[in-house]
């Protein structure tokens, strides 16, 4: 399931928001990991230092980028080939990665004036907004035909913005993403990695996250899936 995604720029007012106003600065004690092509991902700081090494320490290999981004997939949609048009989640998420509406405001594809609720604590997607146009996608159909690779573009983006939000709430606790990476938390002793991170800002959003990383604070998503369980899930794979 996707997470209930926290908006950082004007539009606030309207969203469920459980983070504080970080911004969309990526801090500079983090280089950005991300950006929106697969390649040029691979060209992160963790390519040049021991970060990514730690963060495969007792954690078996997985797969590339790319396999992890297919793993989400099944995963979020729970088909074996997923699709980018799928529309089946209660909650109205759609896309291959189960977009909300928030999080593709934070993204610019897509506005709207109000935030529906259900009033339960649980995102409610009704597409009542409008389409930017931003890589050409002027419509709930063409994101969900993925016009121009849109999809994957703004999964890529989303990485990157989720990763810097995590960062700057780790900040304001003295802390920093690389303190964790390679360490063992939870009662699993589940093995800290950038591709587990990712995984877990999905479901649950970066705040709580960064919550999991201090405070060994669970969250779970509308069906019950742990944080947790992301973390580890989806540990160990590599991203070069």
């Amino acid at each position: 399931m996707n997470i209930k995604y926290e908006s950082k720029n004007s539009m606030t007012s309207f969203l469920a928001t459980k983070l504080s106003a970080v911004g969309l600065i990526i801090c500079s004690s983090l280089t950005p990991l991300f950006v929106t092509s697969e390649s040029s991902y691979a060209e992160s700081n963790f390519k040049n230092n021991n970060d990514f090494a730690l963060t495969k320490q007792n954690s078996k290999a997985r797969g590339n980028f790319s396999d992890f981004k297919h793993q989400l997939a099944r995963r979020e949609t729970g088909e074996a080939n997923p699709s980018y048009n799928n529309t089946k989640n209660q909650w109205g998420f759609i896309g291959k990665y189960q977009f909300g509406e928030a999080l593709l405001i934070d993204l610019g594809y897509y506005q709207a004036q109000v935030y529906y609720g259900d009033g339960k604590g649980t995102d409610r997607n009704y597409w009542r907004g409008t389409w930017t146009g931003k890589d050409g996608i002027n419509s709930k159909q063409d994101f969900l035909n993925n016009k121009n690779n849109a999809q994957e573009r703004a999964i890529n983006q989303a990485f990157k913005l989720q990763l810097s939000r995590l960062n700057a709430e780790l900040q304001q606790n003295g802390r920093s993403v690389r303190d964790f990476l390679g360490k063992r938390i939870g009662l699993r002793g589940t093995v800290v990695t950038v591709s587990g991170l990712l995984a877990a800002s999905h479901l649950r959003g970066p705040g709580a996250t960064a919550q999991m990383l201090l405070r060994g604070t669970d969250s779970r998503d509308e069906t019950g899936t742990s944080i947790f369980t992301y973390l580890e899930e989806f540990a160990g794979y590599q991203i070069n």
